[in-house]
């Protein structure tokens, strides 16, 4: 086997840790980073939400509310349903035939 050249990996060296970023000791009573993260990650999801353009409920002029579009849903997942099982039946009929020939 062939030796390995070795390869010359600069050294990186770890920037110190801000203030903010350092945890709290144990014995004061401020939050750790962890618990502000968590309290801003929920805080983000409200804002968010907030700004989503939700359907209405009811049927109207320009959209077929949420009810309509839940039955085209379940429509078009019954229909997908009954091809993939036919299509599965076929197969397997198909499978046994082949079995039984040989």
């Amino acid at each position: 086997m062939a030796k390995q050249p070795k390869l010359d990996m600069p050294e990186i060296e770890a920037a110190p840790a801000k203030e903010s970023e350092k945890k709290v000791n144990k014995t004061s009573k401020k939050p750790t980073k962890k618990r502000r993260s968590i309290g801003k990650f929920f805080r983000d999801i409200i804002s968010e939400l907030k700004k989503v353009s939700w359907a209405s409920f009811k049927r109207n002029k320009d959209n077929s509310g949420v009810l309509g579009q839940t039955g085209v849903v379940l429509l078009v997942t019954l229909f997908f349903m009954v091809v993939i099982a036919l299509f599965d039946t076929g197969l397997m009929e198909l499978l046994k035939l082949l079995l039984n020939a040989a």
